[in-house]
């Protein structure tokens, strides 16, 4: 198999994304996907558990463990608005607010390692590149 593909190159870079975000968030005893859910919710108040999944690719399902995880740990938390008692808004707890800074650095530090190597107009032309084939996964996907 050639370890060039697209296809492959990839899957190094996305599980070097994985390794590395893993060491960085050790630290503060979270994984990718935690602090991913942290920060997405930082940036979008009261969102909902299918957001959180489709924002992790992740099936529903797996997503409340996790999400179960940060509740007990005092991270998150799920409040049931008045209007619709089968909903759960999540927000974060003060401690899961501390973390956020830290979270994107970890996040910048990475993206700021991808691209170092290129020039800004490379990594623009990059960016639209991918963009250009993460739509067409997304049409794909069902």
């Amino acid at each position: 198999m050639n370890s060039k593909t697209t296809a492959s190159l990839i899957h190094r870079i996305a599980s070097f994304e994985t390794q590395y975000l893993n060491q960085r968030l050790r630290s503060i005893d979270l994984n990718s996907d935690q602090a991913r859910a942290i920060n997405y919710i930082s940036s979008h108040p009261n969102s909902m558990q299918r957001d959180i999944a489709h924002y992790l690719n992740r099936q529903e399902a797996s997503v409340t463990n996790l999400l179960k995880g940060l509740v007990r740990r005092n991270l998150i938390v799920r409040t049931i608005p008045a209007e619709n008692e089968r909903t759960k808004l999540l927000s974060l707890t003060q401690a899961g607010a501390d973390l956020v800074a830290n979270i994107q650095q970890a996040f910048t530090q990475m993206n700021g390692l991808l691209e170092e190597p290129l020039s800004d107009a490379e990594a623009t032309k990059l960016t639209q590149l991918l963009n250009t084939i993460q739509k067409q996964v997304d049409e794909n996907q069902d």
